[in-house]
């Protein structure tokens, strides 16, 4: 059973009766203000009969009462808010879950009732819920499940479990199943405190009036001896607001009735007008905590953001990188070169943020992947390494110029020669779990294959038919080869940062030409790139298990 919002405006049935209930205090004080006119002008009316005398007396005993019952109402409630604020700082905080559990069915879609014993009909009544969840309000809908509403406890776990796992606390009162896009929040006039300044409009209004008011009552019953009575605008205004104080101006009293009961009244605004103001103290102490809370969120969400470091080793292979990411939104990268290496800073794609270094060709030169990377490994400390550029094919049969090869194992090949016979000592390692993932279920780009298997690295430009068939024949599993990815490997497991090679076919291990490495580099970039900006790597792997130290930010 869904139930909608209380705390929403809707289209459809029931919506007037909605909001008449949700502005049920409002509705009273404009019927109260309705009755008010309604019965002034019933009184002007019947001035032949009843004479101006009595018709002056009705409508300032009229005035009175509506004004002591408005403010009656308004004391009443602000005496109830700062009651409940005092009783909750002596009970101390309250729980988050039953606030929570109280609160999110007033302000969210809500699923009030679910049951089911059964384990593999539930998946199918969630998934019932979803659509029909969609057809009320539209696919972008938050839905409130609170633990209460669930009748077993298996088909609790469930709905937690469905629920994207926005879990309150340990207790688990409520669950939110979060839509994919977030909604725009929006706070009202009393949850930031600012209803206190039209208060004071509202009051400056009164005031103002209410001097002209007594003027004339002053005026008409001293006549000519006015000198210590409010008689003028100017002299009523100056009583009424020593009035508003609890004083008396100098040389200055009201002599009627309905100026001296107005004067009262005028006295028990300024209570009113300090209540109100502590209620919007309140209300905006409140509202600045919640901006905070949603400051120090947005930071935590910065400081936590992935960090993804690729890697290439040529300018062709540099260029394809930057192109691409153009394509992905990023204007211009920035190069900081003042710390051990130069890294470009491509910004954020996909929720990720996204550096670029280029490095020497070869694992073991000066400025090869293995002398450069542990350096730049440590000063920017990235999640994910994502080695990227051109290589060889080894299945020129199936295979094409152009096609990318993900390698989600890598053979470092390291021979010892002997006299007779050669073997290798070079480690096979399996790349990243989680980059091995992602890459295994991303969606097929056009134009091009993409082959995920085994890659070899070895620190040597192999352009010969004859090494070629031995390397074949050595790893008959092998899809490709290339020069770097060793050096990747070794930096990254040291580090404990995930790693991947990504590289694109440019030549068959023979007869090399530079005519398909664009080519090839820009299908490796295009794959890696369009895999960020589709938030797969938004997932933070756990730092604490890697061991990464702190960088006094609380970050680890």
């Amino acid at each position: 059973m869904l139930s909608r919002p209380a705390d929403r405006a809707l289209a459809g049935s029931g919506r007037a009766r909605r909001w008449i209930d949700h502005q049920w205090p409002v509705i009273v004080l404009l019927i109260s203000f309705t009755a008010f006119l309604l019965a002034a002008l019933a009184i002007v009316a019947l001035r032949p009969l009843t004479g101006p005398a009595f018709t002056w007396f009705a409508l300032h005993i009229l005035e009175i009462v509506f004004i002591f019952g408005v403010t009656a109402d308004q004391i009443f409630h602000l005496l109830a808010d700062c009651w409940r604020g005092l009783r909750a700082l002596v009970r101390g905080r309250p729980h988050a879950g039953r606030i929570a559990a109280e609160t999110l069915p007033f302000e969210e879609w809500t699923l009030r009732l679910c049951h089911h014993d059964e384990v593999r009909g539930s998946a199918a009544l969630l998934a019932s819920v979803d659509e029909r969840l969609a057809v009320l309000s539209g696919p972008d809908t938050a839905l409130a499940c609170p633990r209460d509403g669930i009748t077993t406890e298996r088909m609790r776990i469930q709905v937690a479990d469905w629920a994207n796992g926005l879990r309150i606390d340990d207790d688990q009162e409520v669950n939110v199943r979060v839509p994919r896009r977030l909604p725009v929040l929006r706070n009202r006039i009393t949850e930031t405190g600012s209803f206190f300044f039209l208060w004071l409009a509202a009051l400056a209004a009164f005031l103002l009036s209410t001097a002209s008011y007594v003027a004339d009552w002053e005026r008409a019953a001293c006549r000519d001896s006015c000198a210590d009575r409010p008689a003028t605008y100017a002299s009523a205004l100056e009583w009424v607001a020593y009035r508003l104080l609890w004083q008396e101006p100098p040389g200055l009293a009201a002599g009627t009735f309905f100026a001296r009961s107005t004067g009262l009244m005028i006295g028990l605004l300024l209570l009113v007008t300090a209540m109100i103001a502590a209620a919007a103290t309140i209300r905006y102490a409140g509202y600045r905590n919640q901006l905070r809370q949603e400051h120090r969120q947005r930071m935590h969400e910065i400081y936590h953001r992935n960090r993804i470091l690729l890697v290439v080793a040529t300018p062709v292979e540099r260029e394809a990188v930057l192109r691409q990411a153009r394509q992905h939104g990023v204007a211009e990268s920035v190069c900081e070169s003042a710390g051990v290496h130069p890294v470009h800073r491509l910004g954020v794609i996909g929720g990720t943020e996204v550096l670029l270094a280029q490095v020497g060709q070869g694992a073991t030169g000066p400025v090869s992947t293995a002398y450069s990377l542990p350096g730049i490994l440590d000063e920017w400390r990235p999640d994910f390494v994502i080695m990227l550029g051109v290589c060889f094919g080894l299945d020129e049969g199936r295979q094409r110029l152009g096609d990318v090869i993900v390698a989600e194992q890598l053979q470092v090949i390291r021979l010892r020669v002997g006299a007779t016979a050669s073997r290798d000592r070079g480690d096979k390692t399996t790349a990243g779990h989680r980059l091995v993932e992602v890459f295994r279920v991303m969606a097929p780009p056009s134009g091009f294959g993409v082959w995920t298997g085994l890659l070899l690295s070895w620190d040597v430009l192999v352009d010969s038919a004859r090494l070629l068939a031995e390397l074949k024949d050595r790893y008959p599993d092998a899809l490709g080869g290339e020069m770097e990815g060793s050096g990747v490997y070794a930096s990254s497991a040291r580090a404990g940062a995930e790693w991947i090679v990504v590289k694109g076919i440019c030549d068959w291990g023979r007869d090399k030409d530079s005519d398909a490495q664009e080519l090839a580099a820009g299908n490796a970039a295009k794959v890696v790139l369009d895999l960020i900006a589709a938030g797969a790597l938004m997932a933070r792997p756990d730092r604490n298990r890697r061991g990464w130290p702190g960088n006094g930010l609380g970050v680890r």
